[in-house]
């Protein structure tokens, strides 16, 4: 089966959690980019609307869990004093926690008229989804120069293995 750029990362990537969140994040850009043609054209198909819906309501979620009870905790535990994360790694947590109301409010825009074959999208759901995806653009720009940079520089074998056991754990993956 063919691979499809709002497939989650592979499985195989979770070994290497530092890989993984910059998947996961390149999925976070192609949604955004979904998100800024869907509020162009204010319409878009009911199976495009339903991947998307699916990434922002399930997905997301996992992700933020991933970095907020795993990679942020540990980086915190690593960082020095001179990398000044404290306030950055507090800032993106409140805007996980802000980004998922949002993303939610932009699931219930796609999952209007479940009936028809594609959903027609209003002004406000627009400016939702082109606001939401500016702002996550942003927010993973920090996560990806800042946050994974430092982690790979600071972070241990043993924290990225306990990053990598709790993710295959809320995937429901055994690890070995």
């Amino acid at each position: 089966m063919p691979h499809d750029a709002l497939d989650p990362p592979p499985v195989a990537l979770l070994d290497d959690p530092l890989a993984y969140f910059l998947a996961a994040h390149h999925l976070q850009r192609v949604v955004c980019q979904r998100l800024h043609g869907f509020a162009a054209a204010l319409r878009v198909s009911r199976k495009e609307a339903g991947r998307v819906s699916a990434y922002l309501t399930e997905d997301l979620a996992l992700h933020h869990e991933d970095e907020d009870l795993d990679l942020y905790p540990a980086l915190r535990r690593r960082a020095v004093p001179a990398d000044g994360l404290g306030p950055t790694l507090a800032r993106l947590g409140r805007e996980h926690h802000q980004g998922l109301a949002t993303a939610a409010q932009i699931a219930g825009a796609l999952a209007v008229s479940p009936a028809e074959a594609e959903v027609v999208l209003d002004a406000g759901a627009a400016a939702a989804m082109q606001d939401y995806a500016a702002s996550e653009l942003r927010h993973l720009a920090i996560e990806n120069a800042v946050v994974l940079a430092l982690a790979r520089i600071r972070l241990k074998r043993p924290d990225l293995l306990a990053i990598s056991r709790n993710m295959k754990a809320r995937r429901g993956i055994k690890a070995p």
